[in-house]
């Protein structure tokens, strides 16, 4: 049975989509932001509550209500089968799908883009536990872009070097208004603010992938047709969701049948015979602090950059070597003993390449603000130093979105949100660049 669906979204007006900061003085709003996984999700559940306002016989409970918990048991936990990925850009007239630039690719004068390359840096005060450090393999004044096309992104995980085609996907546009006063929704005299706002091209569209198979076996998006509308945004703005034209792919990762070992290209950085793997986001990814418990044996995590799956200390892939299913049945203590207790990675992280962090928060109609979050954002590189080239496919089965193959997401690599489409990436081999 067919559980995703790819869809595509195209704003009907100004899309207002705003970060965690704060619009005061002159400060814009920065409301012409790209959309985040989470407001896509968002828009999703929302359009269903809409639809379906009271609890429907096929729906089932995706989870047994506790008393004094939620005061609204007939929306909070409905539809709790949704997942979502994207939104990513998308020229409909082009035909051509565009990711966030990877950040450990540099730019020549000519615009040229090249991958960085590893340099020891075990002697500098670079965060811990890293290694090494990537440092620019051509030297220019050019920026990279922020997006590259899907054919592009091939050739970065191939290694190659390539020269991005300029795109313009989306305008941002200001306007002033007028403060309102919330107590009396009148107007605050003297009080004047500017909002940045989103505006698309006429050829592009959101890409989307989406799932939502609830326990009943009902199938919520095979009764989306052409033309459905969604608002999306905090001004409400228009979307209409449609099915593509011509179907689009997320890249998956490259992995030769051999790889030349690493300790070649740095004999005195790493051990003879192991293999560098690369893994960058697709999306944002949010990797949150992490308190100390002894009772539960767990240990403190600093979270941040540093994903939560990583031993903070010995800088080690604690994720389980083979898929640990829960098994029909199963209880879930049991299952997270067995996960506990399955084979781990030898695989360590020697290298990060990460961005400026992505704030973000929101609204709850019925809790009120949500808690603001640090994302890392997407493009973020990290490398691992495998020990052979099996444990290189099996920690790259482990962090692709797709495990590989196919087109089904079963990799979504954040520690929270993962649902609404954070942590997707693909892996590909790290090699020296000599050009």
């Amino acid at each position: 049975m067919k559980s995703e669906y790819k869809f595509h979204i195209e704003p009907r007006d100004l899309l207002f989509l705003r970060d965690a900061r704060p619009m005061e003085a002159s400060d814009a709003g920065f409301g012409s932001n790209w959309p985040r996984p989470d407001q896509i999700w968002n828009a999703f559940i929302n359009a269903f509550h809409a639809r379906w306002q009271t609890h429907q016989e096929w729906e089932g409970y995706e989870h047994k209500y506790k008393e004094g918990v939620d005061s609204n048991e007939d929306s909070s936990f409905r539809f709790g089968a949704l997942k979502s990925a994207g939104p990513f850009p998308v020229d409909e007239q082009k035909k051509e799908i565009y990711f966030p630039c990877p950040l450990d690719l540099s730019s020549d004068n000519e615009g040229m883009l090249f991958q960085m390359n590893l340099v020891d840096a075990s002697k500098t005060n670079i965060p811990k536990p890293l290694t090494c450090t990537f440092s620019s393999s051509k030297l220019g004044k050019n920026e990279p872009p922020q997006w590259i096309s899907g054919t592009d992104y091939a050739k970065y995980l191939k290694g190659e070097s390539f020269k991005p085609e300029k795109v313009e996907l989306y305008d941002t546009e200001r306007n002033i208004g007028i403060g309102i006063d919330p107590a009396t929704n009148s107007t605050l005299e003297g009080k004047l603010y500017q909002a940045e706002y989103l505006r698309f091209r006429t050829t592009t569209r959101m890409a989307v992938q989406v799932s939502c198979l609830l326990k009943g076996g009902k199938d919520i998006f095979a009764e989306i047709a052409n033309e459905e509308k969604i608002i999306l945004g905090g001004q409400q703005g228009m979307a209409a969701l449609s099915k593509p034209s011509r179907p689009f792919s997320l890249p998956s990762s490259i992995l030769p049948s051999s790889i030349l070992p690493s300790s070649i290209f740095h004999p005195s950085i790493f051990h003879q015979g192991t293999i560098l793997l690369r893994w960058t986001l697709l999306s944002p990814a949010v990797f949150p602090e992490i308190s100390a418990n002894s009772a539960k044996d767990i240990k403190h995590h600093p979270g941040g950059w540093l994903p939560s799956w990583v031993d903070s200390e010995i800088r080690q892939v604690m994720l389980p070597r083979k898929d640990v299913d829960r098994e029909e049945g199963e209880s879930r203590d049991a299952w997270r003993k067995r996960v506990k207790e399955s084979a781990r990675f030898s695989a360590k992280l020697v290298a990060a390449r990460v961005g400026k962090p992505l704030a973000f928060s929101g609204w709850d109609l019925q809790t009120g603000p949500k808690p603001t979050y640090l994302a890392v954002p997407s493009g973020s590189s990290y490398v691992f130093e495998c020990a052979d080239l099996d444990e290189a496919k099996d920690l790259s089965n482990a962090l692709s979105w797709n495990s590989g193959t196919g087109d089904e997401i079963r990799n979504r690599r954040s520690t929270l949100l993962g649902e609404k489409g954070f942590g997707l990436g693909v892996c590909s081999t790290l090699k020296e660049n000599k050009e």
